[in-house]
């Protein structure tokens, strides 16, 4: 693959698309091309043409991320089950977003509420909506599990704004990526499948905010 020491068209350095995480891994963020106002980023990892920053942006620079309530759009059955684990899922994705921020330290300081923002700190507030969601069903995943059948399914879109004005988005999907969920899933909860499709999610987002933070060296 091309990587940092290509050139663009008019000769000059292309961006680097391959990093190394700080626990060895190779990250691959996508190609990347100008659009509206910033960068478009073909994330493999994400819904391909979804990830952007605006020009200039690169998560440096703040204080504080302030990482609002989950919000949800997603269509599901009314049943009590369907309701439990929708829930969970808008929980837990705030919950593996502050932990893996905080391990990162792409910001000093990574909060839940407006009211823990200290005064007059740099603030860049991250904004998460689920607009797609299915808890799955255990049936389904005994006949098809390993074709994706039965999985649970969970769609976010995400902002981040400095203040009124947004500077990262990006959209990413999950359903039963783990080798579990398909070769086990059977025997599997369907809120703990999803909450491995959460921590992989939350994984590659918070892999692609610290690769354009300069926290992840480039891939020679």
């Amino acid at each position: 693959m091309i990587t940092g020491c290509a050139s663009t068209e008019n000769g000059a350095p292309a961006s680097p698309n391959r990093f190394v995480s700080t626990d060895g891994r190779t990250i691959d963020i996508g190609k990347s091309a100008p659009a509206d106002g910033g960068v478009r980023y073909d994330d493999p990892h994400m819904e391909r043409g979804k990830c952007w920053v605006a020009d200039g942006f690169n998560f440096n620079g703040y204080d504080t991320i302030y990482i609002a309530p989950t919000l949800s759009t997603a269509k599901f059955p009314d049943k009590p089950e369907d309701a439990m684990v929708h829930k969970l899922a808008m929980e837990n994705l705030v919950t593996e977003l502050v932990r893996k921020l905080n391990e990162l330290k792409i910001f000093a300081n990574v909060v839940t509420r407006e009211t823990d923002i200290a005064p007059n700190a740099k603030v860049l507030k991250l904004e998460n909506t689920i607009t797609e969601f299915s808890k799955g069903g255990g049936a389904a995943r005994y006949f098809a599990g390993l074709y994706g059948g039965g999985q649970p399914v969970l769609r976010v879109e995400g902002k981040a704004s400095d203040g009124e004005k947004v500077v990262f988005k990006f959209e990413a999907r999950r359903s039963g990526t783990s080798a579990g969920a398909r070769m086990g899933g059977v025997f599997m909860k369907d809120e703990d499948i999803q909450i491995e499709d959460i921590r992989s999610l939350v994984l590659d987002l918070t892999d692609f905010m610290a690769a354009v933070a300069g926290k992840y060296p480039p891939k020679s």
